[in-house]
């Protein structure tokens, strides 16, 4: 069964996945603000102790990813990791809640980012088999837009749960959350497996249609699919890194800009609101034009608004500006997964596709430490200025070589 060209199955993951996401959402802006109220044994700048929050819990999670990619793909099964994940989410929730120093929050981040590491890659998988060729960037695109309907609404909820009622409610409610997507995935998941779902994508790919995405040799040059893969996840790994300079910075732009916790929130929602509205567009215009074209301009766009942010005087300049940089990531993300799942191949599709929350994993990692260090030593705009011309040059490297297999073409 269908709806609008796509599987039922992918609407079955994308919404059982909403509820988790909401909480995910919900810790954005909660995490940073959190460290506020509790006590820490070294005495660090509360922009470096924001970094921590986000590093710790990108560098846990960026180890697991290709483990946990290669662990699902040897026993072809993805639906455990995601139970897993969700699992681990739902505990670590309420532990989040019952921390009593800062250090002791390390090590939840810690443990949370082990959880994601062990789902992303197989959802992803999950998605690579239930899309084919030809309907891959709408079903990237129809699937975030689910998805991100929880970020979206959870960023605002979040700064507002924990200004009116204190930031354990607000760990317990994303608990609650997560155990509302745990069944869920439970009943109306089923699992995918390589032998089916894969090789239509595969004979998809072999097919060339619309797209030489399996040619070994494009103008002339050789084609190396991983290579590809990689490029594209650089270009996700840039875009997680701008969101989480801009997560890291917001204790200093609630001092700057004199905004409040709430209105701090609703930035990062304008931003996930706005990648919630234009994915599915986005997706539908890469499968009828150039991925290439559209990703190079996205990355473009959000380099030119991170200046901005770096010079925002108002506390509405920060939210306008976030929206817009939405609108651009979708431009950006959506093209590069449709292209890397068209690139991957049978047998491998869990461990390939498992770079891109990988990249985004690394972006988290370093993003807040390049916000802290970066923003305390070089000044407030100098983490804007540095991300903003990694962007650049990756878009630069995609024109050049991004569509030498046709993916990105």
């Amino acid at each position: 069964m269908s709806t609008f060209g796509i599987r039922s199955d992918l609407y079955a993951i994308a919404v059982s996945l909403l509820f988790a996401d909401f909480g995910t959402g919900m810790m954005i802006p909660m995490m940073p603000l959190y460290i506020t109220e509790l006590p820490a044994g070294a005495d660090l700048d509360i922009v470096i102790k924001s970094a921590l929050v986000f590093a710790v819990f990108g560098l846990f999670s960026v180890a697991s990813y290709p483990v946990m990619g290669r662990l699902s793909d040897r026993i072809d099964m993805r639906k455990p990791f995601v139970l897993a994940g969700l699992i681990g989410f739902t505990v670590l929730a309420v532990a989040s809640a019952m921390v009593a120093t800062f250090e002791q929050l390390l090590v939840i981040r810690a443990a949370q980012g082990i959880m994601v590491g062990a789902m992303a890659p197989s959802v992803l998988a999950m998605l690579t088999h239930v899309s084919t060729s030809d309907n891959r960037g709408r079903s990237m695109g129809i699937y975030s837009s689910i998805r991100g309907i929880g970020p979206a609404l959870g960023s605002g909820a979040g700064g507002l749960i924990a200004g009116a009622w204190g930031f354990d409610y607000g760990f317990y409610v994303c608990a609650v959350l997560g155990l509302a997507s745990i069944v869920f995935v439970s009943l109306f998941v089923e699992e995918t497996h390589e032998t089916s779902e894969s090789h239509e994508s595969h004979e998809s790919r072999e097919s060339g249609e619309n797209r030489e995405t399996s040619s070994t040799i494009v103008d002339g040059r050789d084609c190396d699919p991983e290579s590809e893969i990689k490029l594209l996840a650089y270009a996700a790994f840039t875009t997680m890194l701008a969101v989480m300079i801009v997560a890291t910075m917001l204790p200093a732009y609630k001092l700057q800009l004199d905004a409040s916790v709430g209105g701090l929130g609703i930035s990062i929602a304008a931003h996930l609101s706005a990648r919630l509205i234009f994915q599915t567009p986005v997706g539908i215009l890469s499968d009828r034009f150039s991925r290439r074209n559209i990703l190079v301009g996205g990355l473009c766009g959000t380099a030119l608004l991170l200046v901005g942010m770096a010079h925002a005087t108002t506390a509405i300049q920060l939210p306008l500006m976030m929206f817009a940089a939405g609108v651009t990531s979708a431009a950006v993300t959506v093209p590069a997964l449709a292209s890397g799942a068209d690139l991957a191949s049978p047998g491998m599709v869990g461990q390939q596709m498992s770079l891109f929350p990988m990249a985004s994993g690394i972006g988290m990692v370093v993003g807040p430490l390049l916000a802290g260090f970066a923003a305390a030593y070089l000044g407030f705009a100098a983490p804007f200025y540095i991300c903003s011309g990694l962007m650049l040059v990756v878009g630069m490297l995609i024109a050049r070589r991004g569509g030498h297999c046709g993916a990105v073409g």
